[in-house]
């Protein structure tokens, strides 16, 4: 049942956030790829797709649609040709309370009826956890 449940929460959330964000024209997928950028200034695909684990075409085809929403412009690494360099407009950082925002709601809305504490053991234990199938893929 664990991973139907993390299933369950991880596609709620997924179903949320693309509601709230339709009226700017994002989406839940588009929002991680903005918020890590916001945290991660001038990234690369590559890094991108390590961290969310994810297909580097997944990526590319979401960075193509920020990019065509102007929420990035991609750039050729002047150190490494081949490299492409990501980074935020202008737009993007005007969109930055509205997703901390909706991420906050989703937060509430999630741990509703939960304790500060077993909200904190929560998260200390997804961190191992994520750690732990980081490490061994």
């Amino acid at each position: 049942m664990l991973m139907s449940n993390l299933s369950i929460i991880v596609r709620g959330g997924q179903v949320y956030c693309t509601r709230k964000l339709s009226e700017y024209g994002l989406n839940a997928g588009e929002q991680y790829i903005l918020m890590y950028l916001m945290g991660h200034e001038e990234s690369n695909q590559d890094s991108i797709a390590k961290f969310f684990m994810l297909d580097k075409g997944a990526v590319a085809r979401t960075l193509a649609k920020l990019e065509s929403k102007g929420f990035i412009v991609r750039k050729v690494n002047d150190d490494n040709q081949r490299e492409k360099v990501i980074k935020l407009t202008e737009k993007s950082f005007e969109m930055r309370d509205v997703l901390n925002g909706l991420l906050a709601e989703w937060n509430e809305l999630m741990f509703d009826g939960i304790s500060d504490e077993e909200i904190s053991s929560f998260e200390n234990i997804v961190e191992k956890i994520a750690a732990n199938i980081s490490q061994k893929l």
